[in-house]
């Protein structure tokens, strides 16, 4: 089946669209995965400083108080900072996702356009080569019809 100019063109434009959304999927996959290793990191930090607690806790009943809470302190000085700076970055993963979901939704909708319109090209394309090709399906039958009308009154005479 041949291609009209209007097929050829928007053939290239579909693939480029439908790569330009698998490359921002891509990314936007990346960010997701850093997002979730962030949440990772806040969750077994905050795990940790339960944990630590605790064992503050116990060491206190049976040691030094000024020992353990000196200790306790740096330690909770330590957490807090790591914290601050993970939620930060966490902050700045989840605008930089939000930025990203925004572009794939342009993406998208881009994609899916140039997909439509290659895909009315291509019908356009089948309805001429069928309207083609029944026109000469009509030709040949009139031709055959006029051949059996000259040869039916040969067989006569």
């Amino acid at each position: 089946m041949s291609k009209s100019a209007k097929t050829t063109a928007l053939d290239p434009v579909a693939r480029a669209t439908s790569m330009a959304f698998e490359a921002e999927l891509m990314q936007l996959r990346r960010i997701a995965a850093r997002e979730a290793q962030l949440r990772l990191s806040l969750e077994t930090l905050d795990r940790r400083a339960s944990e630590r607690f605790l064992e503050t806790v116990d060491k206190a009943q049976t040691g030094d108080l000024k020992f353990a809470d000196g200790q306790d302190r740096a330690w909770r000085d330590w957490i807090s900072v790591r914290r601050g700076n993970l939620q930060a970055e966490l902050a700045l993963v989840l605008a930089e996702k939000s930025d990203r979901m925004a572009a794939l939704t342009r993406s998208l909708g881009r994609k899916d356009i140039a997909g439509r319109m290659l895909a009315d090209a291509r019908s356009e394309d089948r309805r001429k080569v069928l309207a083609r090709d029944l026109a000469n399906l009509q030709e040949l039958a009139v031709l055959l019809k006029a051949q059996q009308a000259r040869a039916v009154p040969r067989k006569l005479h």
